[in-house]
């Protein structure tokens, strides 16, 4: 019984740990955002047209320093607006959802004008 009990405890301890870099955060919405790429708006928001999607990302972001740090919009938002790109799962290898990706595209412009090197769209 007392096995029973400590199984989610042990879950959750397994979950845990330090936040990921500001750096890691970034690259993973860029991954997340690139696998997308085939749905309705994402090309012509990220101004990414025939480029390849994950070097322009982050050589307009500076994300691939690991120094990188979020200012405006700040980190809190950044994890917001990554919401809907896990809601379907987490995996890095799995494209999420056009209407979630859309729903980002539409709520997080802030984020977007980081993706675009600071310009506006």
């Amino acid at each position: 019984m007392r096995l029973l009990a400590l199984g989610p405890l042990a879950l959750v301890l397994a979950c845990s740990g330090p936040p990921a870099p500001d750096a890691a955060l970034c690259q993973d919405v860029i991954t997340r955002m690139c696998l997308a790429r085939t749905c309705t708006g994402v090309n012509e928001q990220l101004a990414l047209e025939n480029q390849d999607c994950q070097a322009t990302l982050l050589e307009r972001t500076g994300c691939g320093a690991e120094e990188f740090a979020f200012s405006s919009p700040s980190r809190e938002r950044i994890l917001s607006c990554r919401l809907p790109l896990v809601r379907k799962s987490t995996d890095l290898n799995r494209a999420p959802a056009c209407e979630d990706v859309a729903e980002v595209l539409q709520n997080c412009s802030d984020v977007i004008v980081v993706f675009l090197g600071g310009r506006q769209p």
